[in-house]
């Protein structure tokens, strides 16, 4: 299949990699051009969006936010919108607010093209082992062709719903990652606080009620103090935030979600947006006085 991919970014790069290693003719396009030619090295072909859509019938996008989403897609002077017809599929794989995700759904269409949201969870590493988990939301008829189209990326694709239902469940995804990191978090520094054995403390309580998928990815990197990120704290505030704009528009109050947005606020401002999202961390060290 023909498939274009716009975005290879920490996530996209290792997505498209999959595609191609599955046998697809991939058309690839990014601002960043060694990642462009590390995917051409491999075997894919570097486009302009207007190529993409002229040699493709499934288009994927993995972009940082939904303005770019927007920009490329719907809005932009050079969008794909003015080139897509009813021999197009869009899936977007980015992290959107719904509202964002059926204001571009109506748009592509309207031109005839089909269109799901198609957000993951998994961050880097599941992203390079192809087994990212897939929510999506899309017309019922076009789950089975979806789910087919990113099966090399995923071990999970479910069906949450229509356009839209993709990316509320993303944000719900986000409230629980999220909320879950700080209060590791504050377990490790109660535990440095008290010399406590941070490799020992892990055994003791990972595999009781407390364990879970964050702590295994994530209280490694704290004991560690690793950073090197497989989600940057910088894609999570903005996912916050739109987990936030979304409460607020239609009158929701989470208030943890919204703490936790401002501690994300607060390490980001002070220049470590970059860092993992376990890097949150560091906030709660620096107001207990532990900082290094």
């Amino acid at each position: 299949m023909n498939i274009g991919f716009i975005g290879l970014g920490i996530m996209g790069r290792p997505m498209a990699k999959h595609m191609v290693s599955a046998g697809h003719q991939l058309f690839v396009s990014d601002l960043n051009v060694e990642a462009v030619n590390e995917l051409v090295s491999l075997g894919a072909k570097a486009a302009t969006p207007k190529e993409i859509a002229e040699n493709t019938e499934v288009i994927i996008t993995m972009l940082p936010n939904g303005a770019i989403v927007k920009s490329v897609l719907t809005d932009g002077e050079t969008s794909l919108i003015a080139h897509l017809n009813n021999n197009h599929f869009v899936i977007d794989m980015s992290s959107l607010t719904p509202d964002d995700s059926k204001y571009i759904g109506e748009r592509v269409s309207s031109v005839g093209a089909k269109f799901a949201d198609a957000p993951v969870s998994g961050g880097e590493p599941l992203a390079i082992t192809g087994e990212l988990a897939v929510m999506v939301g899309c017309h019922e008829e076009d789950f089975d062709y979806i789910k087919e189209t990113i099966a090399p990326m995923s071990k999970s694709v479910i069906r949450v719903g229509d356009i839209g239902s993709g990316s509320l469940v993303k944000l719900a995804n986000q409230i629980i990652v999220n909320t879950n990191i700080v209060a590791l978090s504050e377990a490790v520094v109660l535990g440095k606080k008290f010399d406590i054995d941070l490799e020992a403390m892990f055994e003791a309580i990972r595999y009781g009620l407390a364990g879970s998928a964050v702590m295994e990815a994530k209280f490694p990197k704290m004991i560690a103090e690793d950073y090197q990120p497989g989600g940057t704290l910088n894609i999570n505030v903005k996912d916050l935030k739109n987990v936030v704009s979304t409460c607020d528009n239609n009158n929701i109050t989470l208030p943890v979600v919204s703490m936790v947005k401002e501690m994300y606020k607060s390490e980001v401002s002070l220049g470590n947006g970059m860092n993992d999202h376990s890097g949150i961390i560091k906030y709660i060290e620096r107001i207990n006085g532990l900082e290094g």
